[in-house]
């Protein structure tokens, strides 16, 4: 087992814009954010890092992202109005492609995420920052303030998908959503809590401002789809809702782990071009809307400023230098992969079949993890066995899976802790009533004599 630390050294992220707005929360555990190992990586990636770009450069390059998300989007409408106009009976040929150019930019303009990490000073300019703040929720679907509010306790205290069912800081999904629209009343509930905008650092002014301007979004989305157009809805809330839904599944999978502080535990690196077997294609498959997150998400805990393409552009190399320098590194495995590994075991290698059903299987995931970022209380980590390897379920049977599952749990004190929870959030309730239900299961369904393990 790694050595942990037992405080983090301030000069490695005393300049971190993100920490010095979320240190002051009370429930911020200061003394065990980052492992010796992965401190020892943020210095260097620092050094690495201000010796080819300035923080002006950082300035420049979210400047340039932002740039790309509002004229893309404006090039969109005019298409749009033209084409919907002029070749509305040709609605199939043109809007393909128009569907498709609007997730390019919105892959483009990942300005959202990394206000949350600059809130002092993202592209340079005050007032644009602002904008940021204030339409941020219209323009993306995703409130700066109110996301940057759990990802910051999720890159600073209970990085690991295991530990944020034990948090004290992490707010679950179905408390405070990533997207609004099945769910926009929510913004009003958070408005009119003064405690809560205290209590979890909201400006309400800018809630205030942000809420008008979204409710307004969805006033003009339902009167444009009264008088006949589509464009909000088509080409705008769905690219952005499906963008969002990849990258919180890209995260999940990045952080499926058990280490509750920063290190390369909980925060594994991931790339499809190296990953074996059928696991390959939902880091494939997300991979094309996460805007690089399976490659640069690890490697972004280290140092939250950095642009997300500086990292993506040259993370083959920082993948290299981890692997070569750091032990215990999680490269392309997920917690299924350890809880089941005499299980995966037993597969041989995929056919093309294979292939096209574990497709299918990573749109389900997605379609789970959508309800996941609406707020519904469904797990982020719901399928991810099925998203390692679906043969899985025809090589060995339900008892078989539920004891490596128990092991596991009670290698984590599972019982112990979620009674030592005065209020366990809804995955937890959700992880504990399962593993209550599966113990009653292998009771009344054990293995034969035969096939138990001796030890």
């Amino acid at each position: 087992m790694q050595e942990k630390s037992l405080s983090s050294s301030p000069e490695v992220y005393g300049d971190f814009q993100d920490y010095q707005k979320f240190e002051s929360h009370r429930r911020l555990n200061k003394q065990e954010m980052f492992d010796r190992q992965f401190m020892d990586f943020m210095n260097w990636f620092k050094r690495d890092i201000h010796a080819r770009y300035s923080k002006k450069d950082f300035q420049r390059i979210e400047l340039k992202s932002l740039t790309t998300l509002l004229s893309g989007s404006i090039g969109l409408v005019i298409s749009y109005v033209l084409l919907h106009h002029y070749l509305p009976q040709y609605a199939l040929l043109w809007g393909i492609p128009m569907f498709a150019g609007a997730v390019y930019f919105g892959i483009q303009g990942e300005v959202m995420h990394m206000r949350t990490h600059s809130p002092n000073n993202l592209t340079g300019i005050r007032w644009l920052d602002k904008a940021i703040d204030y339409f941020g929720l219209a323009l993306t679907g995703i409130s700066p303030g109110l996301f940057g509010r759990r990802h910051l306790s999720a890159h600073y205290n209970d990085i690991s998908s295991l530990s944020k069912i034990f948090s004290e800081i992490w707010i679950t999904f179905d408390k405070v959503p990533i997207s609004y629209y099945a769910r926009p009343h929510l913004l009003l509930k958070f408005l009119l809590n003064q405690q809560f905008c205290e209590e979890e650092k909201i400006n309400r002014k800018t809630l205030l401002i942000e809420t008008i301007a979204f409710y307004i979004y969805l006033t003009v989305l339902v009167t444009e789809l009264f008088f006949g157009s589509y464009f909000l809805l088509v080409f705008h809330l769905i690219p952005g809702f499906l963008l969002a839904s990849s990258q919180i599944m890209s995260g999940t999978i990045v952080h499926s782990a058990t280490d509750s502080q920063n290190s390369f535990e909980s925060n594994g690196l991931m790339d499809y071009r190296t990953a074996e077997g059928l696991f390959k294609v939902p880091l494939w498959f997300y991979g094309l809307f996460n805007n690089g997150f399976f490659v640069n998400h690890g490697i972004h805990h280290a140092y939250p400023q950095v642009p997300l393409e500086i990292v993506t552009n040259d993370y083959r190399r920082y993948h290299e230098y981890i692997l070569d320098h750091y032990t215990d590194v999680r490269y392309n495995k997920v917690l299924t992969h350890r809880v089941q590994a005499d299980l995966l075991a037993r597969l041989g290698p995929p056919n093309l079949f294979d292939y096209v059903v574990a497709f299918f299987c990573s749109l389900l995931g997605l379609f789970a993890m959508m309800l996941t970022v609406l707020g519904l209380p469904v797990p982020p980590t719901i399928f991810e066995m099925l998203l390692v390897d679906y043969r899985i379920y025809f090589v060995s049977t339900p008892t078989e899976r539920m004891l490596n599952r128990i092991a596991f749990f009670e290698s984590v004190r599972l019982e112990e802790r979620y009674r030592q929870i005065a209020k366990p959030n809804v995955y937890m309730e959700f992880v504990y009533a399962r593993y209550r239900r599966m113990k009653e299961y292998v009771k009344k369904h054990p293995l034969p004599a035969s096939t138990q393990n001796p030890a």
